[in-house]
């Protein structure tokens, strides 16, 4: 159901939307898997050291939001920042083709330590090959939802964002290739 790759940086990277995956939340939705998704972070591992974890067939519930009792996806995160004495977490996700932006960095709302690595790393996708991209850092609403990000964040304490990644980029072998370089960067820099 899910791959994990061992490294030694304390930084964790998931792509948890990487496979067709249904959502309760949106009426019994099956939400469209997030191509690339699983490239970026498996490239982004191999240059950097870190860790990551990636959902590799469709399944029936949804990595990403559902609560931690009924995810195993989630659980074996958990698992993870425990036995790998994780410090950062970077959840990485596809951006909906609706959305006028090419980077969404989202932090939970009231963790200062989230908003620093989303800054941080919101200013170094704006240097080199991707410095003309429109990159927006929002906080998640705090509206009772237990995403992956704000799990790692609240529950654990450890610095967490979820990047949203247009399309266009994940699909693009240059554009994708300096997406893995700035975000190998950042993860080689926390320590």
């Amino acid at each position: 159901m899910f791959s994990v790759i061992d490294g030694k940086t304390p930084v964790l990277l998931s792509a948890p939307h990487v496979y067709n995956h249904y959502r309760k939340n949106l009426n019994g939705v099956v939400k469209q898997g997030e191509l690339w998704t699983d490239s970026i972070v498996k490239e982004t591992v191999s240059l950097s050291g870190c860790n990551g974890i990636i959902v590799d067939k469709d399944v029936d519930y949804d990595p990403n939001y559902d609560k931690l009792e009924n995810n195993e996806y989630k659980q074996k995160v958990d698992k993870i920042i425990k036995d790998k004495k994780i410090k950062y977490f970077f959840d990485i996700h596809g951006l909906s083709d609706s959305h006028c932006y090419d980077f969404g960095i989202f932090f939970p709302f009231r963790y200062l330590k989230s908003q620093k690595l989303a800054y941080t790393l919101a200013q170094e996708l704006l240097k080199g090959p991707l410095r003309d991209s429109i990159v927006i850092v929002l906080n998640m609403c705090d509206d009772n939802q237990e995403t992956l990000t704000e799990y790692v964040a609240k529950k654990k304490k450890i610095p967490a964002v979820q990047l949203e990644i247009a399309r266009y980029i994940r699909e693009d072998d240059a554009l994708r290739e300096a997406l893995i370089s700035t975000l190998s960067k950042v993860i080689l820099t926390l320590n």
